[in-house]
């Protein structure tokens, strides 16, 4: 009975990291998070989506200065956005919405636990640096990761070209 129960746990083991190989995303809430069939949620590791919330209340600008005087009106600011422009998210969706994805997570980061991880479709291409060519999304550098050095050219390289979101 023991040996059974070894070669078990041998076989779950070993075709567990298989089972990550083709997976289907089902879903893309945000412009840095997939949900895999099997897995859920799955974020980009080392991005962050640009896109702003859908409503956005609060200040815009460059802050006040601060007045020497009392004003003699009351001032209007901020600004409310009800809108629901999220180009990062619709450049993930039509990147990865039900395509088969092999997902690889870091050696850096430890634990798969917070699901945090590169995205590879079946061709090879990694989504999460695809997000960062297109101008569609911002290095997350709250932590280290192996491939770091290579997203910081990435990012650079579409500041440089003024692409998605550094468009001056």
């Amino acid at each position: 009975m023991g040996v059974f129960r070894t070669v078990i746990a041998v076989v779950v083991i070993t075709l567990a990291p298989a089972a990550a190989w083709a997976q289907r995303v089902t879903q893309v809430p945000t412009g840095d998070t997939l949900v895999v069939d099997g897995l859920g949620k799955i974020r980009l590791l080392g991005i962050k989506g640009a896109d702003g919330s859908a409503m956005g209340v609060g200040p815009s600008g460059p802050p006040p200065q601060p007045r020497r005087e009392p004003p003699t009106t009351p001032a209007a600011s901020g600004h409310i956005n009800l809108s629901r422009n999220r180009p990062s998210r619709d450049f993930l969706r039509k990147l990865a919405l039900g395509k088969t994805v092999r997902i690889e997570y870091d050696p850096l980061v430890g634990s798969s636990s917070d699901r945090g991880a590169y995205v590879f479709l079946e061709d090879g291409t990694l989504l999460n640096a695809e997000m960062l060519k297109a101008g569609r999304a911002r290095i997350d550098v709250t932590r280290q990761f192996v491939r770091e050095q290579e997203f910081k050219r990435l990012e650079a390289q579409a500041q440089s070209e003024s692409i998605g979101i550094w468009i001056k």
